[in-house]
């Protein structure tokens, strides 16, 4: 392997965010975008991605393909194998991206870390299904992402006259709070380095999320990193981050979804700020020999926490920040990020991409640190109208 300076590092999909993290690597950075559509539909028929790769790619000579988007890690998958370069094996990433896929495979490995699932196609399948487990279920896409077109049903009936149902698929719900690993594997050596606890609204979109979580104990992080250990070796991913998200009630830890990229929602944020762990620099850099070392710097609290804005429908008339971010007492660390201005268009909150802003703050607990994300969430005011 030549020195990082000298590498050649291909990043698929990049945001400026993650622009920004490759070039700090310090290697030469490629970047893949594909403008006017999402990047997997270049997985739509292999042989065009091979196409890319072959003609466009490998005369590059790359030491590493990757990418933090969910639609960007099957691409990077594919290209990385067929250069022969390191990286996740696409046939673990298509397992991890389709939830009925991941269930399946884990069904008859991890029973007790896993629930019932179906895949039906229509309401009155669904029903049926429903009437048979006596209990609540939960239908969302098979391979959705930012908690979109996740629906919580109570009653068959509720089901009954949904109409078809393509690519879903139906759980059993699990009751209990919801929480996230985030973890870093390399040879199937598998680091917890932080549990997030989420807070969100009752159709699951995430509002908030706060490192350490301030609701488990020492023991329950032991229950949790054996049990995603475990559920990562099964899945088989062996290297790189994965952000696995989890219930856990009556001393059980009950996988939800998992994901071979980094978390969304400012998560590496909090991560890096308790633990010092540049968690994108080192899944950008992984495969270009980066190691823990490499992308570590002093943690800045022993806690940090996030709290999202939402707003009304409608046309963006003004956006207005907190008067000051002035450090609360025991606060390092504070963070107001907009993701709307006026004239942009605010959709009525069915996902994650649907929040208008965020705030982060740091703190000596995670009460604290929650309490002031909030408080500075609060001063952020975005007026909308017809």
């Amino acid at each position: 392997m030549e020195s990082i300076a000298e590498s050649r590092l291909v990043v698929i999909g990049a945001s400026v965010n993650i622009a920004s993290v490759a070039h700090g690597i310090g290697c030469r950075t490629v970047f893949v975008q594909k403008p006017g559509s999402p990047v997997e539909k270049l997985v739509d028929t292999r042989s065009n991605l091979y196409s890319m790769v072959d003609f466009v790619l490998r005369p590059l000579k790359p030491h590493a393909v990757v990418s933090l988007t969910e639609t960007g890690l099957l691409p990077a998958a594919i290209a990385a194998e067929r250069l022969g370069l390191p990286g996740v094996p696409p046939d673990v990433v298509t397992r991890l991206r389709d939830k009925s896929l991941m269930r399946a495979h884990i069904q008859g490995n991890l029973p007790d870390s896993t629930v019932r699932f179906a895949t039906p196609t229509d309401g009155a399948e669904a029903a049926a299904i429903m009437r048979s487990w006596a209990c609540e279920v939960i239908v969302k896409p098979r391979t959705g992402t930012g908690s979109s077109g996740i629906r919580r049903f109570s009653s068959p009936a509720d089901l009954e006259h949904v109409g078809r149902l393509d690519s879903i698929i139906m759980e059993e719900y699990v009751i209990g709070r919801e929480y996230s690993a985030e973890t870093f594997s390399l040879g199937g050596a598998h680091t917890l380095l932080a549990v997030a606890e989420k807070r969100t609204s009752d159709r699951f979109i995430e509002l908030g999320h706060m490192i350490p979580p301030s609701t488990l104990g020492p023991r329950d992080i032991n229950q949790i990193e054996s049990t995603v250990s475990e559920f990562l070796n099964c899945i088989g991913l062996r290297d790189g981050p994965a952000h696995t998200e989890f219930k856990i009630s009556s001393d059980r830890v009950t996988i939800i979804e998992s994901h071979n990229r980094v978390a969304g929602g400012r998560i590496p944020d909090l991560v890096q700020a308790v633990t010092g762990v540049d968690l994108k620099r080192w899944s950008l850099g992984w495969p270009l020999g980066l190691r823990d070392a490499d992308c570590r710097t002093e943690p800045v609290a022993p806690a940090a926490a996030s709290a999202f804005v939402t707003a009304q429908p409608g046309r963006v008339l003004s956006v207005s920040r907190p008067s000051t971010l002035a450090k609360a007492a025991g606060a390092a660390h504070e963070t107001v990020t907009l993701f709307v201005e006026p004239g942009d268009t605010v959709r009525e909150l069915s996902c994650s991409f649907d929040r208008v802003a965020c705030a982060t703050a740091t703190g000596a607990t995670p009460d604290t640190a929650r309490a002031r994300a909030e408080e500075l969430a609060r001063g952020i005011t975005v007026t909308t109208g017809s």
